[in-house]
């Protein structure tokens, strides 16, 4: 107890003496830390509100408030699907181009979280009651497409403006924790809150409840985000040295030859079979209960609203298990676990459906392995990352994530149109007739449908990732330990080595070829688990040991040979054009923009010299990776001298 005691001393004392000034070493101090944090509570809140307003006969304001048929809302659904693949690379555009004095991310908290509150506010007040079935349609549809263009500047300048308060990798860590811990208090308190609200106005299958949910949590949610804009920075530090882009084409070319990702993406396209399995939360413990327990609509609210915290709390255990879940059998199989965990949740609740308190605890159960997924996609998606520049030294995040998201959107739309369509419309009756949820007839075969597929989307799922997903938490530390020796590499070619960077290149590979012969001399004998354990150790540290000798692989060789050949000519007789020297852009860089004046000023000379760089390096794209790659020949020539000899000689070899 004192050692907490003095711990917990020693906590608000840093607060105090760093609240207005952050400490040694860091750059974001403890008041705008809690601005960013409290101000995402009324960011999540908006966006969890825009949530009500879906194109799907799931949605309860959709189907039964507004009495829209399924088919009609699938079909505007597809519509609002295709619109939203310009979208998307419309925002990022947008957002890559914005030159304010303001930042790159914080004018859109506040330039599109209120419009996003009013507009809904807005909707929920439209005259309903009077309104023809199309015009209720098409004032959904049009308020649905309005909020497409704010909301996601919302979530993404949101989510995103943490990563530039600070250029401290372990400070934007620790800011992400906090905050993330606050603002989840958000969805905790209108999973709670908004079923009450709804008891007691008419219930969420009327527009009275949202004419109250949606001021509340739209307009008074946008009012406090805007503490994440008032009371933050953005700290972007540019460096002088200019990083090429990848072509589109040639990026969305890697993505393809990348079998982890085509593992991950089979994997995720087979789970979207799923989505109807989670309208059972919905159907049940809404409408079921009301007519299981024989509830008044109040109620209905009080108990629903206290069932979905319940619900919700099945994220936290599932949250502090995972890291040492993932310790102990690797990312993979956690991930296996996850499905396999939701096969036996699936057939407890196709079984036990009739008993709505079992079914209950089924479906706790699978919100608990569900939240697996937020923690292993989140961490294999960086390991295929750090494997894609393993293989061709680009990371690609976005131009991968276009790639597989373009094909997915189609195919969410294909499996929206099986689900909700084919499935729940024509088989099962499911137009507009929503109040036959309350009744056991119509719920429980529709329920037993949407569990059957989604056991099936899980089976197939397995089959993708347990073949062709292969990845092991010791290939991908071999694939880390070999970036950081090209890092080492490159450093030492420009001059640029930090302190004991090399040193601790030379660590690694020594260290790993330590234990590489160590472990062939232990395989030898080696039987069962231990030699099956020894195998993957071997193959892992195979990918250190063989680094040495990468410009001697075929591939690699073809590669020099083809870049040889290239650097032959000059950029002036390949392109037509002349490599742009940095000045203007690193005198554009060193201006000042204390006044708003001289922040415009900069912003217009950076967008003038980087227009020139882009050019250049769209064009002369080949030409630059082919220079980049006979700089790593000429570098890897002397490995010898530089991890097997002593610093001296490797002075000397600079020399």
């Amino acid at each position: 107890m004192k050692i907490s005691g003095e711990k917990i001393k020693g906590t608000i004392s840093s607060v105090k003496e760093h609240w207005s000034k952050p400490p040694q070493g860091r750059y974001v101090p403890y008041k705008e830390i809690l601005a960013y944090s409290v101000g995402g509570i009324g960011v999540k809140s908006v966006i969890f509100t825009i949530y009500y307003i879906g194109l799907s006969a799931t949605s309860l304001l959709a189907g039964s408030a507004l009495g829209l048929k399924n088919g009609d809302l699938v079909k505007l659904n597809i519509i609002a699907t295709v619109i939203g693949l310009f979208l998307g690379p419309l925002r990022g555009y947008i957002i890559d181009n914005t030159r304010s004095s303001k930042g790159k991310f914080r004018p859109y908290l506040l330039y599109t979280g209120i419009p996003s509150g009013v507009l809904i506010t807005i909707f929920a007040f439209l005259p309903f009651e009077t309104m023809s079935y199309n015009q209720r349609l098409w004032a959904l549809f049009v308020t649905y497409m309005l909020l497409q263009l704010c909301y996601p500047f919302y979530d993404q300048a949101y989510a995103t403006l943490v990563q530039v308060m600070s250029p401290n990798s372990t400070e934007r860590a620790d800011i992400i924790t906090v905050s993330t811990f606050i603002y989840s208090l958000s969805p905790s308190i209108m999973g709670f809150v908004v079923p009450i609200i709804a008891g007691y106005t008419g219930g969420l299958e009327h527009i009275g409840a949202y004419r109250v949910i949606m001021p509340i949590f739209g307009i008074g949610g946008a009012l406090i985000g805007i503490l994440s804009y008032t009371g933050t920075k953005e700290r972007i530090i540019v460096s002088k040295d200019y990083t090429p882009k990848v072509p589109f084409f040639k990026g969305i070319a890697a993505g393809i030859a990348n079998k982890y990702q085509w593992a991950r993406s089979l994997t995720s396209w087979f789970i979207l079979l799923t989505a109807g399995a989670g309208n059972i939360t919905t159907w049940y413990f809404y409408y079921g209960i009301k007519d299981a327990l024989n509830l008044t609509t109040e109620q209905q609210g009080v108990m629903n609203g206290t069932l979905m915290t319940v619900f919700g709390a099945a994220a936290t255990p599932a949250m502090f298990l995972a890291p040492f879940l993932i310790r102990k059998i690797g990312k993979r199989n956690y991930y296996i676990m996850y499905m396999v965990a939701n096969i036996f949740c699936l057939v407890g609740m196709y079984f036990c459906i009739e008993h709505i308190w079992v079914l209950y605890v089924f479906v706790w159960l699978r919100g608990f392995f569900n939240t697996f997924t937020l923690i292993a996609d989140g961490a294999m998606n960086a390991d295929v990352l750090d494997y894609q520049q393993y293989k061709t030294g680009e990371r690609l995040e976005g131009l991968m994530g276009q790639f597989v998201g373009i094909i997915g959107t189609f195919i969410s739309m294909g499996v929206t149109y099986l689900l909700q369509t084919v499935v729940m419309q024509n088989y099962f009756g499911l137009s507009d007739n929503y109040d036959d949820l309350y009744k056991l007839s119509f719920r429980e075969p529709l329920s037993k449908g949407m569990i059957m597929i989604a056991l099936v989307g899980y089976v197939l799922a397995l089959i993708p990732f347990i073949t062709m997903y292969t990845l092991t938490e010791e290939q991908h530390d071999s694939h880390i330990k070999v970036l950081k020796i090209r890092a080492a590499l490159e450093d030492y070619a420009t001059d640029s080595l930090s302190d004991g960077e090399l040193e601790e290149a030379k660590k690694i590979y020594a260290d790993s070829l330590e234990s590489f012969e160590k472990s062939k001399a232990e395989y030898v004998n080696a039987t069962g688990k231990e030699r099956k354990k020894l195998r993957s150790k071997i193959k892992a540290l195979e990918i250190v040991a063989n680094e040495k000798e990468r410009f001697n692989q075929p591939n690699m060789a073809a590669k020099v040979k083809k870049a040889e050949e290239l650097l032959s000519h000059s950029i002036e007789e390949l392109y037509g054009i002349s490599e742009p020297a940095m000045d203007k852009y690193n005198e554009a860089n060193a201006l000042p923009e204390d006044t708003k004046e001289q922040a415009q000023l900069k912003s217009a000379r950076l967008k003038e010299a980087s227009k020139e760089l882009d050019l250049f390096h769209k064009k002369a794209y080949d030409y630059i990776q082919a220079r980049k790659l006979m700089k790593q020949v000429e570098y890897y020539s002397h490995w010898d001298e530089m991890f097997e000899s002593e610093p001296e000689i490797i002075e000397t070899v600079e020399a």
